[in-house]
């Protein structure tokens, strides 16, 4: 998710805030089951343009929302948060913008679209003009909203929705299925401020003492990783050659006085984006730039132009900027890859999660990798499954609602053991290919800047690919691993000479899982069957997966 964290037990009290104190603006979440009114259409184009009133904490503006006809129909939904006030609903009938009914209910917005959406395969346009005071954030960016500061007596205020979504402060189809293909945003703002957001800079201009400022995003981009950064930035340029072969402008926007720290820091920037692009194949946005923006709440994997709180502090235990390597993470697992469904979450956080290991392992040595997996076995829950099959909202992936478990933390550190896991199961060279074609399972995408790459994923294509490229069925991994909430349990039984392993699974689930054991100092690879396996050790010394290669209780 967006959500970081220093503990899963942070991660998860900060979530909560969002399920039990904020009153009726905590119904504000997303996804979950599509409504027949947003499946009938499919979003191509957004084009925000919003002032921005910092004095009056106000902002006012129009979306104009293009988009595909999937089935005829006279009514449509989109989200907006209900603190908003919709002034009115205008569609393009040939060319002239003519006024729609609609109807709230909650935080959707019903519009009768009359036959707009006659045809099937046809586009449609509708603007949604809007305003008021936006939802503050109680707790960004785990509580999203606005967030409105100060930096040296200037404004400085930004926006966070992961787990409300993008219709917190503009109108959308508020789902994780639907992204448009592009999107222009327009923003004005006070003049002497500095918008950084999503995408390329296309203009900016100043007259009678605001600042407009335009941006282009040339390829897919989910709603909730679409943000606003406004404040007395100075802007930080470098470039660096992709492995695709191109340039990646690299923009760093700090706030006043933070120049010299911020230029440092841009050497790790270009570090850690050597390692993912060495490992996950190119960075997927290169076309527009790979962005940083300070903010004052500790971060957020935007699209483009990823929110840094972390005041260069680095990590506890190891020598690297943790909170930037992981929203980086996110511009190739939930930006690039991204989940289809709220259910497949882990795709995001748990792949993202386990970069962070890789990259020390690549720094530090194996030590290092060790040693970050130990720490996040800790957190591992083992509740409820990890990748629910039925269709979840952003806050029901964490919290249990209507009798449903959820997998809360584990979709960041089991995630993580999952791909560590696969890693020993497969082999150091077959789980790289794997994960490499998780991030483009067609390797002439790499190329590409169009957004062509872009695509949604679920666990099951992620099992397709695994098998693909190593050749083995891998459903019993997943159905145990994934699907299910509890850890196996490895029984360990030694008799004499001899030792006796065997898998206890939930649901009594096939589990031919091989173990590391270490006899005398040698590693052997056991296989181990529904039945178990008896290993003659003699009088020797045995170790059972002493170094931590597998999850499991």
């Amino acid at each position: 998710m967006m959500i970081l964290f220093t503990c899963a037990a942070v991660m998860l009290a900060a979530c909560q805030t969002s399920s039990t104190t904020v009153g009726v603006e905590a119904l504000n979440t997303s996804g979950g089951a599509l409504l027949e009114e947003q499946a009938c259409f499919d979003v191509q184009h957004y084009a925000l343009s919003l002032e921005v009133s910092p004095e009056s904490k106000t902002i006012e503006g129009s979306l104009t929302m293009t988009a595909k006809v999937l089935r005829p129909s006279r009514e449509i939904a989109m989200h907006l948060d209900r603190a908003l006030a919709i002034d009115r609903v205008l569609g393009d009938k040939n060319g002239t913008w003519e006024p729609l009914d609609f109807d709230r209910r909650e935080g959707v917005v019903y519009i009768e679209t009359g036959d707009l959406l006659a045809d099937k395969d046809s586009s449609f346009r509708v603007q949604v003009n809007y305003g008021g005071v936006p939802r503050v954030a109680p707790n960004p960016p785990w509580d999203g909203g606005f967030t409105w500061t100060e930096s040296k007596g200037k404004p400085w205020f930004v926006t966070s929705c992961q787990g409300e979504g993008g219709d917190v402060w503009w109108p959308c189809k508020d789902h994780p299925s639907d992204k448009p293909e592009s999107m222009d945003l327009s923003f004005t703002v006070p003049e002497g401020l500095v918008v950084a957001t999503n995408g390329r800079h296309l203009s900016t201009e100043s007259k009678d003492g605001k600042t407009t400022s335009s941006w282009r995003v040339s390829t897919p981009i989910a709603n909730y990783a679409v943000a606003l950064n406004v404040g007395p930035y100075v802007e930080l340029k470098r470039t660096m050659k992709s492995v695709a072969g191109d340039e990646i402008p690299i923009h760093f926007w700090v706030l006043e006085g933070n120049e010299e720290p911020g230029a440092a820091f841009m050497d790790e920037i270009v570090d850690h984006l050597s390692f993912f692009e060495d490992v996950c194949g190119p960075y997927p946005f290169r076309g527009d730039k790979y962005g940083v923006v300070e903010t004052p709440h500790l971060g957020m994997e935007h699209q483009s132009i990823v929110a840094y709180g972390n005041k260069f502090k680095g990590d506890t235990h190891f020598d690297y900027d943790w909170l930037h390597h992981h929203e980086l993470a996110h511009e190739w697992w939930g930006n690039l890859v991204t989940a289809k469904d709220w259910a497949d979450f882990w795709i995001h956080e748990g792949v993202g999660t386990y970069m962070q290991p890789l990259y020390l392992e690549r720094k530090f040595g194996r030590e290092a990798y060790d040693k970050k997996m130990k720490l996040d076995l800790l957190r591992v829950l083992g509740k409820a499954a990890m990748a629910p099959r039925a269709p979840r909202t952003t806050d029901s992936i964490y919290f249990s609602q209507s009798g449903d478990d959820a997998p809360g933390g584990d979709i960041y550190f089991k995630g993580s053991w999952v791909c560590h896991s696969l890693r020993w199961y497969l082999g150091d060279e077959t789980f790289f290919k794997v994960l490499r074609r998780w991030a483009y399972p067609d390797p002439g995408l790499e190329a590409t800047t169009d957004g062509s790459a872009t695509r949604f994923a679920t666990t099951e294509e992620l099992q397709s690919i695994a098998e693909e490229v190593s050749g083995q069925a891998l459903g019993w991994f997943f159905d145990v691993y994934v699907r299910r909430g509890p850890l196996p349990k490895l029984i360990e039984q030694r008799v004499g000479n001899i030792v006796r392993l065997s898998w206890v699974t939930p649901d009594d689930l096939p589990f031919p899982m091989p173990v590391p054991i270490v006899v005398d100092g040698e590693t052997k690879r056991v296989d181990v069957n529904r039945e178990g396996v008896v290993v003659e050790v003699g009088t020797g010394r045995i170790e059972v997966d002493p170094n931590r290669m597998l999850l499991h209780e």
